[in-house]
């Protein structure tokens, strides 16, 4: 249920991001993309250090909650400050985050994911 707890929380961010993107005609070009998709993943490098503590702090719905809102007024911020290519990096990361989700939802769905040849 986490997974897709998380990947849930991740859509009500993204939609309304996207949607902007759209509605505003933000150029698609490629270092905004790469920043959102390099930032992605070094955020979930970083997390994954610490990854008990994490979880444990994750599980709470506040953290959660306050992690959404968060999300969305840098997100309009960044829009004030850097302009519109900012609702890319947001959206790219977004989108690499919910591709992670799903490779280790379906790795975890693998019952022969753990043997090494």
């Amino acid at each position: 249920m986490t997974r897709r707890r998380d990947a849930a929380l991740a859509g009500v961010v993204l939609v309304p991001v996207a949607t902007a993107a759209a509605l505003l005609r933000t150029p698609v070009t490629l270092e905004p993309v790469l920043v959102g998709v390099a930032g992605a993943l070094a955020l979930e490098a970083a997390l994954s250090l610490r990854a008990s503590v994490v979880r444990r702090l994750w599980e709470r719905r506040g953290v959660r909650a306050a992690s959404v809102v968060l999300a969305i007024v840098g997100t309009v911020l960044g829009v004030a400050v850097f302009g519109p290519a900012s609702l890319l990096v947001v959206a790219a990361g977004l989108s690499t985050y919910l591709l992670l989700l799903g490779a280790v939802e379906l790795r975890s769905r693998n019952p022969d994911h753990t043997r090494r040849p």
